[in-house]
């Protein structure tokens, strides 16, 4: 098999220097789009979604979204429990969910009750 060398005269540091300034524009772009107030938006409604996603298998994770939730702002709330994460409305299942990540928090339902007290909704 014959080798086929090229000799277009672009060293290393050229090469950098093209994917640098083409990192930038791709950022810069980016930016000046971030900044355009002519969407739509609503005013005075402003809060968070948290999803927990994860169910039984993976206590720690449905523990730090949970968590999470808790440490919220105050404003318009929100928990989805999707996927997997819907098991755990059923009775008796959140009782069941701890983490030793969060062992000073108890296990999901107290979790869950905190949450609510602070007005957060919940759905599924």
């Amino acid at each position: 098999m014959a080798e086929s060398k090229s000799d277009a005269g672009v060293g290393r540091g050229d090469f950098l220097r093209l994917v640098a300034l083409g990192g930038a524009g791709l950022g810069l772009s980016a930016l000046s789009g971030c900044g355009s107030k002519s969407g739509v938006a609503e005013k005075g409604r402003q809060g968070y979604v948290v999803a927990v996603t994860h169910g039984l298998k993976d206590p720690t994770r449905v523990m730090l979204a949970l968590v999470t939730a808790t440490k919220l702002p105050k404003g318009d709330n929100h928990i989805w429990f999707a996927i997997d994460g819907g098991e755990i409305c059923k009775t008796g299942q959140a009782e069941q969910i701890t983490s030793p990540l969060f062992a000073k928090q108890g296990n999901a339902a107290q979790v869950i009750e905190a949450v609510r007290g602070q007005g957060t909704a919940l759905h599924i």
